[in-house]
């Protein structure tokens, strides 16, 4: 281990990968596992801990801290000694949109927003609270308190239920301006604000205890953090901690966050954009999000590229091209799962438009790519408009970053500078440093690497953005009732 940096271990509980890791303070791995996210709370956990040990075992020596990050809108009530009480309630559930449409005409969308920064939506917790309360009370009479995804394996590690404001503020009852949770919206489901969670941010949640040493290699006493919303954690590991920041967090999905100073006034449209706070417990973020992005690759190479490729990715970015060309001429619609932001319409579906008899397959793949990136261009326009300020620089990591072509269309559709980062910086990371700030363990953030943009191109690639692309997605939009 380098002289002077301790080493700290971090968990992100994702949607489709649990991931854990021990790295030391400047951000260098020393150890990192992951395996499939299970969708049952007890496997969850014994998932997140057996990764946790491996990575302990690896690493030789005993990090000072742990935080644990997750997915958000996504956890299980407990009872009062912490065993589940129900199934896990997933975000991807959306049984409750008769619930979602309930809770639109009661509070209002401009009020509700308001208070939660949230757009009703049957992926919200309170909207599925509501639909247990109709269905299955009694779980809800034998459930003493909520638990979040990482709330969850916290518990298991320390006996306490605890929370971050930014996991906190997703459940659809948290006012964020009060930081504090609502008891009027809590009484639509039948809730106490007792039954939730305390949320604190930057403070320790508590400590490993003995049985659970003995599972994930810690040494009892370690102090553990609940680190919050995933997406936001990988922003932090990403360096983006200030206004004038904007961080583009690539996957599978895409989410473009923002810090901002305070919660911005509610837009008069719905833009699907979120507003929450911040990691730092001192300030606030815009969050939108892009449902199919290195998944909307992953489709078009489940259908495309050769059975036979031991490299699909490879295989991809040969076939699109080096860096440096035009605009295809085809639009895309990236919408695989419908369109989540700027203007939300979750029946819109991939399409696309412009092709001719001389665009290959090679087009194809190069117009995908075209389409991903406008559609966060317009991400980035909205929330610009929403926090009133143009950002400095947009800071972009994750694994699509491998790809050169697609980095190189998303600096020329950008109008601002596009840093991006080595490596994969992920939630994990994010999750280890936040629980070394929690205890005194200064980081420091990464540097990227500017990509270059060519002025003489930037004409064509504004035509293909502005005449193009938005007069197409704009088109027919729908009156969505449900917002992401």
């Amino acid at each position: 281990m380098t002289a002077g940096q301790p080493l700290l271990a971090g968990l992100d509980v994702g949607t489709t990968h649990t991931k854990a890791g021990v790295f030391r303070a400047d951000g260098t791995p020393v150890a990192q596992r992951k395996a499939g996210t299970p969708s049952d709370v007890e496997a969850l956990r014994d998932t997140a801990l057996r990764l946790l040990a491996e990575c302990v075992a690896a690493a030789g020596t005993a990090p000072v801290a742990l935080g644990v990050a997750s997915m958000a809108e996504t956890g299980s009530f407990v009872a009062a000694d912490g065993t589940p009480v129900g199934e896990l309630l997933h975000w991807r559930d959306r049984r409750a949109h008769r619930q979602a449409d309930e809770l639109r005409d009661a509070v209002g969308r401009a009020a509700f927003f308001a208070a939660t920064g949230l757009h009703p939506s049957a992926k919200l917790p309170l909207a599925r609270w509501i639909w247990l309360r109709r269905h299955e009370p009694e779980l809800l009479r034998r459930a003493s308190c909520w638990a979040n995804a990482a709330d969850l394996v916290v518990a298991a590690l320390t006996g306490a239920v605890a929370t971050s404001p930014t996991l906190a503020a997703r459940t659809g009852v948290f006012d964020i301006t009060a930081m504090a949770y609502s008891p009027e919206l809590l009484d639509l489901a039948g809730l106490r604000p007792d039954q939730m969670p305390p949320a604190a941010a930057d403070r320790v949640a508590g400590r490993v205890t003995a049985s659970a040493a003995a599972r994930s290699g810690l040494p009892a006493g370690t102090p553990v953090v609940v680190a919050g919303h995933d997406h936001l954690a990988a922003a932090w590991a990403a360096g983006v901690r200030a206004v004038g920041q904007v961080a583009d967090s690539m996957g599978t999905a895409e989410a473009v966050v923002t810090p901002v100073a305070a919660p911005p006034p509610a837009p008069a449209q719905p833009t699907g954009t979120s507003v929450g706070p911040f990691v730092d417990g001192r300030s606030y973020c815009l969050i939108s999000g892009l449902s199919s992005s290195g998944g909307l690759v992953e489709w078009l190479l489940d259908r495309f590229a050769p059975g036979t490729e031991p490299d699909r990715h490879r295989w991809f970015s040969d076939l699109v091209g080096p860096p440096g060309r035009p605009p295809t001429g085809i639009t895309v619609q990236p919408y695989l799962q419908g369109r989540a932001s700027p203007e939300p319409d979750p029946h819109r579906t991939l399409s696309f438009h412009g092709i001719r008899p001389e665009h290959s397959l090679a087009d194809l793949g190069r117009a995908v790519l075209e389409g991903l990136c406008l559609q966060v261009r317009w991400m980035l326009e909205s929330q610009a408009t929403i926090s009133g300020r143009q950002p400095d620089t947009v800071t972009v990591f994750g694994g699509p970053t491998a790809n050169p072509t697609w980095m190189w269309i998303k600096a020329q559709v950008t109008p601002v500078p596009v840093v991006v980062l080595p490596g994969q910086q992920s939630a994990a990371l994010g999750a280890a440093q936040l629980a070394g700030r929690a205890i005194g363990v200064a980081d420091t953030p990464p540097t990227g690497r500017p990509l270059p943009r060519v002025p003489v191109s930037a004409p064509e690639w504004e035509t293909a953005y502005r005449s193009q692309f938005l007069p197409l997605v704009r088109a027919n939009a729908p009156d969505s009732k449900e917002e992401a």
